[in-house]
């Protein structure tokens, strides 16, 4: 698992670089490296920008899955509507883009999301 704190969006980059290197070394393709990379990013910028401060994250190889973990860093709630968007929405495309890449599979918890990626279950062309 790798874990770390995020306090800015200029920090993000560099921080992400460790799980990037982990799901390498853990045999990841490509493609599950850089959806991984686009849903901590989405999620990481949705909490410092909706939360005003930093972004506690943890990323981990689960079975089939990639687990990714994103909060607050605080008992602060997590002020993102709830309720995933659809891609119409004015608001919420990130988090729309996390629930496609994730297949439905985010959820809400205390002060942050979760969100699940299926190893080998997303490729580009899902995205078009």
């Amino acid at each position: 698992m790798i874990a770390f704190k995020v306090e800015n969006l200029t920090q993000m980059h560099s921080s992400l670089q460790s799980f990037v290197e982990y799901l390498r070394s853990a045999g990841m393709t490509e493609d599950d490296v850089f959806f991984s990379r686009l849903v901590g990013c989405e999620l990481i910028t949705n909490v410092i920008r909706h939360c005003g401060n930093s972004a506690s994250f943890s990323g981990e190889v689960e079975g089939d899955d990639i687990v990714i973990c994103v909060s607050s860093g605080s008992r602060k709630s997590f002020r993102l509507c709830r309720e995933l968007p659809d891609a119409m929405a004015e608001s919420g495309r990130g988090l729309y883009i996390v629930n496609v890449v994730c297949k439905g599979d985010v959820s809400f918890e205390d002060d942050g999301i979760v969100a699940r990626i299926k190893i080998g279950g997303c490729r580009p062309e899902d995205m078009q």
